[in-house]
């Protein structure tokens, strides 16, 4: 992971949290309570999920403007997890994934360094 990543990975992370307090909260607070069994947690990730989806803007312009491109590497994914060649065969696209999202982001904007 680079230093765009992680730049990427703060400023979405920030606008969740901020433009989904309440599903976030209880997402950690089940995941720390169950940190042996998290599928006890589905209910709260779906609900974050959910939110995401339809309340943090940084997601949603990443989502409408790289959704080919995340639905080809979720594709790869699929496609590859029986044979354990992610790696080897989907680093691409997630690379151009992350590039795509990054370019939807204007960091300059934000307080992240």
């Amino acid at each position: 992971m680079n230093t765009h990543d992680s730049v990427l990975d703060q400023i979405i992370m920030e606008d969740v949290s901020f433009n989904c307090p309440q599903q976030f909260m209880a997402y950690h607070k089940c995941i720390s309570e169950n940190h042996e069994d998290p599928s006890k947690c589905a209910f709260r990730q779906q609900d974050l999920s959910n939110c995401i989806k339809t309340s943090v803007p940084s997601v949603m312009k990443i989502m409408k403007t790289c959704g080919p491109i995340m639905q080809k590497y979720e594709t790869c994914l699929r496609d590859n997890m029986e044979s354990r060649t992610i790696n080897e065969n989907c680093i691409g696209l997630l690379n151009e994934m992350r590039q795509c999202a990054m370019n939807q982001i204007d960091v300059s904007k934000r307080s992240v360094v």
